[in-house]
């Protein structure tokens, strides 16, 4: 059975880069089945739309883009790379044509970041660079996290016609129109946020026409609205933290991830700092009413995610070189702590939908 895997990218020290993992849907446990020693420090990676292939980001040396097959047994073997032509490739993806390979690097050097699109083909093999763009565009009022353009993730839209690339540097979240067919990205139109907020990643409701983005800065969650039109309208920005908690000056909350659960009725951020999971309900609308926070048993929970069923969230704890599982409430979207995995800084989570 391959269905209960979580793929895990590793960042840390050790020899790999990255983990194969199975889920117990009884238990919530984690257990190993393979360290992929191909590549290390591993920053972000990325199911192909047919499961057959994983796209991974590695600093490794060389910093690339690389891509794994996927076994029947669900183990990995690596096929093809290409340079991420930056020093922080913060997030990767395929678009659901399964012909491109979307990448952000957040900098490069001491330089803005970039928005890289590769040609994929059916064996899992990379092409030359079709798209290479740089974001020049004012920055935001934070001086030492906004100096230039620092793209943190590029996704599609559910309908595939958009690449969505959240902006920490500028406040933005940009659109840009996707040509499929040739790997080429045009300007569609920018979401502005209020100053400082630092966009950081994005989640799509599974069944409505609403966007939700977490803003690391500020830690805020905010909500879109869009229409086939492509009318996009921002409806609400809401706390990731709990009324009346005190920020330390020393080690201020930032937040990182973002998902939705699977049936749509609960929403999820996280928070570095205050090493929690927001936890939000969802009305008929789309719109989130925060409800509580979880503690992630570790620090520094950089991405998390939802297994597809909706019934266990699983969290990594980059600091503390730990993931931790949690099963979720189907009434009320709160949080049970199941298990814990020690694995080397774990900083992204996939499982096949």
């Amino acid at each position: 059975m391959t269905d209960n895997l979580v793929y895990i990218a590793n960042a840390g020290a050790a020899d790999y880069g990255i983990t194969v993992a199975a889920l117990n849907y009884d238990s919530g446990a984690l257990e190993v089945l393979q360290h992929v020693t191909e590549i290390s420090e591993c920053h972000y990676l990325n199911l192909h739309p047919k499961g057959n292939l994983l796209l991974a980001t590695t600093m490794d040396g060389e910093v690339e883009v690389v891509s794994f097959a996927i076994d029947g047994a669900g183990k990995l073997r690596k096929v093809s790379s290409a340079p991420a032509a930056g020093t922080s490739p913060a997030y990767v993806c395929v678009d659901a044509s399964g012909d491109n390979v979307l990448l952000v690097n957040y900098v490069n050097g001491s330089a803005r970041g970039n928005i890289r699109v590769y040609p994929l083909d059916s064996d899992g093999i990379l092409g030359e660079v079709s798209e290479h763009i740089e974001i020049e565009d004012s920055t935001g009022p934070n001086p030492e996290r906004q100096d230039v353009s620092h793209p943190h993730m590029i996704v599609t839209t559910p309908d595939n016609r958009f690449a969505v690339v959240p902006d920490l540097g500028t406040d933005k979240i940009y659109l840009y129109a996707l040509d499929t067919a040739r790997g080429k990205l045009s300007p569609s139109q920018a979401l502005d946020l209020p100053g400082g907020a630092g966009p950081r990643h994005v989640a799509f409701h599974p069944t409505l026409p609403r966007m939700y983005g977490i803003n690391e800065l500020d830690s805020t969650m905010a909500v879109w609205s869009y229409d086939e039109q492509d009318n996009w309208r921002r409806l609400s920005i809401e706390p990731t933290l709990p009324a009346g908690y005190q920020q330390p000056a020393e080690r201020p909350n930032t937040t990182a991830d973002v998902h939705v659960h699977p049936k749509g009725k609960f929403l999820y951020g996280s928070n570095r700092g205050h090493d929690s999971i927001a936890i939000y309900r969802l009305d008929e609308e789309g719109l989130p009413h925060y409800v509580a926070t979880e503690s992630t048993r570790g620090a520094w929970p950089r991405a998390f995610m939802i297994d597809p069923r909706g019934q266990y969230l699983v969290v990594g704890n980059r600091h503390t070189d730990n993931a931790a599982v949690f099963s979720i409430d189907a009434e009320t979207g709160l949080l049970t702590f199941r298990s814990s995995l020690a694995i080397s800084a774990p900083i992204a989570f996939k499982m096949k939908r």
